[in-house]
């Protein structure tokens, strides 16, 4: 049977009663119910069809949101590896091999340490930026919410500086080791940020305009 306008505004207020708050995840929701009880051959009120879809509504928003948080990590593993076997990412972590060397040779020790620092804080700053921007886009797009689960992996390399700190003072080779894999992972961050941002703002423009 074809669902109405009407049908599908009453589906969407459904969701919203079981606290499906996020556009992108009731809009996903919407379509497979609605595809599903316009695929259903006996008569049947949708009131009713809905309520028997309680179960499966919230195990769907679990599932999704599981499944976007480990495809964001993936994806975040699988760009960091590409920087040293793709040749269009190679110069990533040369450029970053480059900014060491001009560290370690004309840099004294007290500017390299805030060098160091700076750039360990500044990705993290330009996300939660991105993160905030344009304002409110945050609150109705679940999507957003994994700007900030990206940058969890490479912000680890901060929050180890306390214990990596006594290691890395006796070796300035595991000091740059690390200081190199800190950059690799907060660039490679940054570039899943920006990607994953450019489709929530499409989304999100999409689905208000709708």
């Amino acid at each position: 049977m074809a669902i109405s306008k009407e049908e599908v505004l009453y589906i969407d207020n459904y969701l919203k009663f079981l606290g499906i708050k996020y556009l992108d995840v009731r809009l996903e929701i919407l379509d497979h119910l609605a595809s599903e009880f316009e695929s259903t051959e006996k008569q049947i009120n949708l009131g009713d069809f809905l309520r028997t879809k309680r179960p499966f509504v919230k195990n769907y928003e679990n599932q999704w949101q599981k499944a976007k948080h480990w495809g964001h990590q993936k994806a975040l593993i699988k760009r960091i590896l590409g920087y040293f076997y793709k040749p269009n990412q190679l110069f990533i972590p040369i450029c970053i091999g480059i900014f060491l060397g001009f560290n370690t040779t004309l840099l004294p020790k007290s500017l390299i340490a805030i060098s160091f620092f700076i750039s360990l804080i500044v990705p993290q700053c330009i996300h939660f930026y991105v993160y905030y921007k344009p304002v409110g886009i945050y609150k109705n797009i679940q999507s957003a919410k994994y700007i900030l689960s990206i940058m969890a992996l490479p912000s680890i390399f901060m929050y180890l500086m306390g214990i990596m700190a006594p290691i890395v003072k006796e070796s300035p080779t595991v000091f740059y080791a690390y200081w190199f894999f800190a950059m690799v992972f907060n660039i490679a961050g940054l570039q899943e940020v920006m990607i994953l941002k450019r489709q929530i703002v499409k989304t999100y423009n999409k689905l208000i305009s709708n």
